[in-house]
């Protein structure tokens, strides 16, 4: 009878320990098929904001070529005033040229500015959005990116008035209804250089801002994507300790079973 409970017990044990390996085998197959599936999702989730970011990245970019050429735009402008006498009214056909230089050139290339900084304004709330989910699931604190581009559009804005007064100055000094000496047509002109060369500086410095979160990004997503492998190999080196020490259960339950056989006989 003791005998019998012994290989009862040898087979149990041989039972249970490969059920066990089996499992740890499988376990380990599993973990790495989940880690793809949790590298993936990772990427999926930072997708958005990294998108954006290049894309906020690269309309800043334009916003910046824009207003270069907004104000080559106002350098061609003063160049003509240039040409006017001391009697611009007496200078019709280079009135006409100024004219026409802020009124066809000038004044769409400042439209294009402003339409880029809509467009960049735009994809900065979808990454402040974005960025705000990536903090409140990881737990960490990404910068938001400011609302100076709200400030820049009006400062725009303004500058697009200042083009419309000067505009109509011209109309009336064309029909004889204005005298304005060229000096303070130039004036009116290099102010609006001065504002375009003013906002310059601002839209850099917020594409340093643009790409110093970049970093931290990649930085954030570098760190967890290190953070899973090294969980996930832990987790495999635990489960393929269980499997050898249930290889090392086989042989003892093997063994049982073998010694007990041979007294049998």
């Amino acid at each position: 009878m003791h005998t019998v409970l012994k290989r009862i017990s040898g087979v149990l044990i041989m039972v249970f320990a490969a059920l066990i390996l089996l499992s740890s085998v499988g376990g380990v197959y599993g973990l790495w098929v989940l880690k793809d599936r949790v590298h993936r999702l990772t990427t999926a989730v930072f997708a958005p904001v990294e998108s954006g970011l290049d894309r906020a990245d690269e309309a800043l970019g334009k916003v910046n070529t824009r207003i270069s050429n907004a104000r080559d735009r106002v350098s061609n402008a003063q160049a003509l005033v240039g040409q006017l006498d001391q009697e611009p009214v007496a200078n019709g056909a280079v009135l006409s040229a100024i004219s026409d230089s802020v009124s066809m050139r000038l004044e769409p290339a400042i439209d294009e500015v402003q339409a880029s900084i809509s467009d960049a304004l735009g994809l900065v709330n979808g990454v402040n959005n974005s960025i705000a989910a990536i903090n409140d699931l990881f737990g960490v604190n990404l910068p938001m990116l400011t609302d100076e581009l709200q400030t820049l559009d009006a400062r725009i804005t303004t500058l697009r008035e200042r083009i419309q007064e000067v505009r109509t100055d011209l109309a009336a000094m064309i029909q004889g209804k204005l005298q304005m000496p060229a000096a303070r047509v130039n004036s009116r002109l290099a102010n609006l250089a001065s504002g375009l060369q003013d906002i310059q500086p601002v839209v850099s410095k917020y594409v340093g801002k643009v790409q110093q979160i970049q970093a931290r990004l990649t930085k954030l997503k570098s760190n967890i994507s290190n953070a899973i492998t090294i969980g996930f190999v832990v987790g495999t080196v635990f489960l393929v300790w269980i499997a050898i020490s249930q290889v090392a259960m086989l042989a003892y339950g093997g063994s049982l079973l073998k010694r007990e056989t041979e007294r049998i006989r």
